[in-house]
């Protein structure tokens, strides 16, 4: 009996689950876009005497867009996570920066934006309206200025992510240990000089856990072999 389509690498590519992340890192970027979009239009068509409206509704938006961002954070790090314990480590260690910087850059604007909006509230003080409409010195202008910034950053660091996950979706690569990606004999990089103990560790651990989910598989996929042959063999009583 073959049993090369059970232990061999080729069943295994099969049973490849896509990381479905691509359409959370469109809509975060298509929603900057948008918030980018609606505060350089505000600065550009409200009269004077709306730029201050103009400028608190673009605070409510940069907060709403704080809140989506930490969902689409918590979304993105599910997915990161289960696509770990499928076995896929490397890949996921290499998107790590793309998927971390989203939040702390919103994070980042909006306490900067926070903390002007206070410095400019402490010194003008009753006399911030009147400062709020002055032409391309209000601060709905340095607010959308902001925005279009953090929509640039964004969108090259979404743009690369999504390129990467796509080819990878594509690729339905197998996962590293099965790929024999470890280095000096799947050692997970325990003889590496100069590594850090603490991503080995995890790396070990990560390893671990998919070597036993794949063992289970295995034995599962054997015992029903098993079940097949007694049936096939065994003549009727």
């Amino acid at each position: 009996m073959d049993l090369e389509p059970v232990l061999g690498e080729e069943n295994e590519n099969e049973n490849f689950r896509p990381l479905k992340t691509v359409p959370a890192f469109s809509f975060h970027l298509l929603m900057s876009t948008l918030i980018s979009a609606i505060g350089v239009g505000m600065a550009l068509v409200f009269p004077e005497n709306k730029r201050c409206e103009a400028y608190f509704l673009m605070l409510y938006l940069r907060a709403i867009f704080w809140v989506v961002t930490l969902l689409f954070d918590h979304i993105v790090k599910y997915h990161h996570n289960t696509l770990r314990m499928n076995g896929f480590h490397d890949f996921h260690r290499a998107t790590n920066v793309h998927k971390s910087v989203p939040f702390l850059l919103v994070s980042l604007w909006n306490t900067a934006i926070m903390t002007i909006q206070a410095l400019m509230q402490d010194y003008y003080g009753p006399d911030f309206g009147e400062h709020c409409v002055q032409g391309f010195f209000s601060p709905i202008v340095y607010v959308s200025a902001f925005s279009a910034v953090e929509t640039g950053i964004l969108a090259i660091i979404h743009g690369v992510y999504i390129s990467r996950v796509m080819r990878f979706n594509k690729a339905r690569p197998l996962p590293d240990a099965l790929r024999g990606t470890f280095d000096h004999g799947n050692s997970v990089g325990l003889t590496q000089r100069n590594a850090d103990v603490v991503e080995l560790l995890e790396k070990q651990a990560d390893l671990i856990a998919f070597l036993q989910d794949h063992n289970l598989r295995l034995n599962q996929r054997l015992m029903q072999m098993n079940s097949e042959v007694r049936t096939i063999t065994l003549p009727p009583s």
